[in-house]
């Protein structure tokens, strides 16, 4: 069987010449131009580019459309979830003078008479009362808050 010449070889390896030159300076590299030798040689150190198959062309493409699907689903998934800045601070001001409001009602207007004549358990648990009359409003509030908040960042984003 006849070698082929180190330019016919290269063609088949899919090298340039140049390249093939400069394989067979590597160690181990076969010293003729054996088509066979040259291939596992090739394999073996991975040399070479691997050409893109149809397949390997279909893959990659599924595989981006699928990470780009997934990039729009969290875009859209943060986006619902995202409140602006101005927003949350204007309605925890809100809050906050409300929560104030509240609790000067409830602890200098109420707390008195609702405890006058009575013993330190039954103050208790006016205590535990209003504690639970607080905790239901500012409860409230936060969820009317989430509510509005989410409202008019989607109107300020729309």
């Amino acid at each position: 069987m006849d070698l082929p010449t180190w330019k016919a070889l290269a063609e088949k390896l899919d090298v340039s010449y140049q390249g093939l030159h400069l394989w067979r300076k590597l160690e181990d590299a076969p010293h003729t131009p054996d088509l066979e030798a040259w291939e596992t040689f090739k394999a073996e150190r991975g040399l070479g580019r691997e050409r893109a198959t149809s397949e390997l062309t279909k893959l990659k493409a599924e595989l981006l459309r699928e990470q780009i699907a997934q990039a729009r689903a969290r875009n859209r998934r943060e986006s619902a979830d995202v409140i602006d800045r101005e927003v949350v601070e204007t309605m925890l001001s809100t809050l906050g003078q409300k929560l104030d409001l509240l609790l000067r009602l409830k602890l200098e207007v109420e707390l008195g008479p609702r405890v006058a004549g009575k013993s330190a358990a039954e103050a208790n648990v006016e205590g535990g009362e209003i504690l639970a009359e607080i905790r239901e409003v500012v409860n409230a509030n936060i969820a009317t808050f989430e509510t509005e908040a989410l409202a008019k960042s989607r109107d300020s984003t729309g």
